[in-house]
């Protein structure tokens, strides 16, 4: 397996937020805080991705998809959206 380059990056979060994740480590639910950042990173680059995806899908056949589709999707699933979604 190859190794994975890594960067060191700084990340501003809500103080309770940060407390959360470090209790989560502490109890064993995740290696370290960068581990568990990073997992949730990638988690969203491929909710993103994905719906990059779909619209360029939809747009090829001529639909676009707007802002109220996705609230209505987001409704429906139960999902509220995340700050800074892709649309």
């Amino acid at each position: 397996m190859r190794e994975v380059r890594k960067e060191r990056v700084t990340v501003t979060m809500p103080a309770d937020d940060a407390a959360a994740v470090r209790r989560f480590v502490d109890s064993g639910g995740a290696e370290s805080v960068s581990a568990y950042v990073a997992e949730a990173v990638r988690g969203r680059l491929a909710r993103d991705r994905a719906l990059l995806t779909l619209n360029e899908l939809y747009a090829q056949r001529g639909v676009r998809l707007d802002p109220e589709h996705h609230a209505w999707a987001r409704e429906v699933l139960g999902v509220a959206p995340a700050n800074g979604t892709v649309s």
